[in-house]
């Protein structure tokens, strides 16, 4: 009897051990369903965001709170911008903040360093509903050709679109090609800046314009970069460049130019127009008054064809730590800070664009006319993710050549198919 008690507690220990071991993990990338850890329970959750967004985080928990009158909740607030929010998080990622934000570029990094946790059941179901498509493009990762989605959309704003000085530009007709917006800017003497050298950000709207014309990465399980196959050098993309050189040849075109050039310019009364974001909607404003205009991209004429110029979308994200404590209570909360209401007031008090297709429809939006032409662009634009790493320093010194030319229709079409052989070369990987 003795021995059958004794057996039965070293199986009961064992039983014990084996639940401990499996409640334990690292990197987390199971799924999350709706259901919290229960009621009544204290929580103390740290979020990180943006020092000009702390106000407006802080009322946002504090209402989270409200509605969660069942629970008790001690909140910790970072301040951490979303461009570097990946290396802020990875530097201590086991004990970094439970719920953040961060730029949509940037998910790829934090998935394969275990900072994000997924987003499943219920809550997956919301978000993708409730949201735009490229907004969730944005926010999911591609795994073994199944895409699972890793983060909460907050705002979709960070593209480039024209401004415009209306005195110039009556017709709104002389804004659809970039062709009419050059000839008009020029015999009005004034000057287009859109910034295609140097950036390879801005130049990439000219080969978006094909959709045959893309890059593909390929990834591990860990998010490494294995390989990168791109087709830019093909003979569509030799158009481009044939495109480009016609434009960076207009005299009324500015290529080589950044955002103190364009505000200088429309400082001065020299720029009819520029490409440019949200970032200086303020002070073009304050400069144009009533004669500020807004619009999407102009359409190019490449290879004969008038074709939409398109571009990035750049997303900001909020994410779960894959290290948090109380997973299933941030995952509740970031589906809460990234809700139809609160982005609707991520739009009145800031400004931002909203992923949440109902705001996007309101009026309030829609009348904005930033936000009108942010979304009218954002039907074309590919969501700012799984760049190759080594796309933007070629890029940018693409059409180095043209720009610097003394006369750039010089440059014969040998030579550019030669610029995007370089290109291909510096980009594209093979797999090992």
């Amino acid at each position: 009897m003795k021995r059958f008690i004794k057996a039965l507690y070293l199986a009961l220990a064992l039983i014990i051990c084996l639940s401990a071991f499996v409640a334990c993990g690292g990197k987390d990338t199971s799924e999350t369903n709706s259901a919290g850890a229960g009621e009544g329970q204290k929580y103390t959750l740290t979020v990180w965001g943006a020092q000009e967004d702390q106000a407006m985080l802080k009322e946002m928990c504090e209402a989270y709170a409200a509605a969660n009158p069942q629970n008790q909740y001690k909140f910790l607030f970072g301040v951490q911008g979303e461009n570097d929010s990946a290396d802020k998080v990875l530097n201590d990622v086991t004990s970094g903040p439970d719920v953040y934000s961060f730029a949509s570029d940037q998910i790829n990094k934090l998935f394969a360093g275990g900072a994000l946790a997924r987003v499943g059941g219920d809550i997956e179901k919301n978000i993708k509903e409730i949201n735009s498509a490229g907004s969730i493009d944005a926010a999911t990762i591609t795994l073994g050709g199944e895409d699972q989605l890793y983060a909460y959309p907050m705002t979709g704003d960070n593209c480039y679109f024209v401004y415009y000085d209306k005195r110039v530009y009556g017709d709104l007709g002389n804004l659809e090609t970039l062709d009419k917006m050059l000839d008009t800017a020029k015999a009005a003497g004034k000057k287009v800046h859109f910034k295609l050298n140097d950036d390879g950000w801005y130049l990439s709207s000219f080969f978006f314009a094909n959709p045959d014309l893309k890059y593909e990465v390929t990834y591990n399980e860990n998010m490494v970069e294995t390989a990168v196959d791109i087709n830019y050098n093909n003979a569509a993309g030799l158009e481009v460049m044939k495109s480009l050189r016609t434009y960076v040849a207009h005299e009324a075109l500015v290529a080589q130019t950044d955002d103190s050039k364009i505000i200088a310019a429309f400082t001065s009364g020299e720029a009819a127009a520029a490409i440019s974001g949200t970032w200086n909607a303020a002070v073009i404003k304050d400069l144009l008054g009533d004669n500020m205009g807004v619009c999407k991209l102009p359409t190019a004429n490449i290879g004969g064809t008038q074709v939409q110029l398109s571009g990035y979308m750049g997303y900001k994200l909020i994410g779960v730590n894959g290290y948090s404590q109380n997973k299933g209570e941030a995952h509740k909360l970031a589906q809460w800070l990234t809700n139809e209401q609160n982005q609707l007031k991520r739009f009145e008090t800031r400004g931002f664009g909203p992923t949440n297709t109902t705001v996007a429809a309101t009026d309030a939006v829609k009348n904005d006319v930033i936000m009108s032409a942010v979304l009218a662009q954002s039907q074309f634009n590919r969501a700012q993710k799984s760049v190759p790493g080594n796309y933007w320093t070629p890029m940018g010194s693409l059409i180095t050549p043209l720009v610097t030319a003394e006369d750039c229709t010089l440059i014969t079409d040998e030579e550019l198919q030669g610029y995007l052989d370089s290109l291909v070369s510096q980009i594209a990987k093979k797999a090992e």
